[in-house]
């Protein structure tokens, strides 16, 4: 009798250090996955010069002779695409404007990956954070690099994307952040300076101190 219960005992202490160590691999696995998105979105701002949008055009691939694809894609259009090829689908809370109990900033919420493939603008797949409670897929705000001068010739753009747990009851209510800075980016093409952007695509400029908010 004493010998059975000691089993189970055992097989119960087996199982829970099973679980546990499946429960840090899991983890790590998904928090570099979305530490290399994070920064993989911060590339393609950079190389965009800001948040733009940009349904494209059809082109030719250049590997795949006569395969038409979509080029010249916005910067959100491109880190949707991207992120859906990551096979990505996590959702969670964005800094709401005017709260500096998180990070401060002018911070907008993507609440649509375009799954469909309807083409959609910036516009039309965000909006600026106005609560606490709604979950996003990704969030996105722009800091003046040039706050002592007011010239706002450049910006840094602050990324927000989470990961979550690959476990039956965690992954239902739990997802974590991964916040990301850009380097200083120059001619913003995202902001009223291009005359060729639709209004509604222009991304607001926070008027936070950038140095603050880095340490944050």
């Amino acid at each position: 009798m004493k010998q059975g219960i000691a089993n189970i005992w055992l097989l119960g202490m087996i199982i829970v250090f099973i679980a546990m160590f499946s429960a840090y691999i899991a983890t790590t696995i998904n928090y570099s996955k979305a530490f290399k998105m994070k920064n993989e979105m911060l590339s393609i701002i950079e190389k965009h010069h800001g948040v733009t949008s940009n349904l494209g055009q059809q082109g030719e691939s250049v590997t795949n002779p006569g395969q038409r694809i979509t080029v010249d894609l916005g910067a959100a259009q491109t880190i949707n695409y991207y992120l859906r090829g990551m096979g990505y689908n996590t959702k969670g809370k964005c800094p709401r404007n005017n709260d500096n109990t998180d990070v401060p900033g002018t911070w907008y919420g993507v609440y649509d990956m375009d799954l469909e493939n309807k083409g959609l603008e910036l516009f039309q797949m965000s909006e600026l954070v106005q609560t606490s409670e709604k979950k996003y897929y990704w969030c996105f705000a722009k800091y003046d690099a040039q706050l002592r001068t007011g010239t706002y010739t450049s910006a840094y753009y602050k990324v927000r994307v989470f990961y979550g747990f690959d476990l039956p009851v965690l992954s239902t209510f739990l997802s974590v952040k991964v916040d990301g800075m850009s380097d200083e980016v120059y001619d913003l093409q995202d902001s009223s300076n291009n005359p060729d952007i639709d209004s509604r695509n222009i991304v607001q400029i926070s008027s936070e101190n950038y140095d603050y908010v880095s340490r944050r």
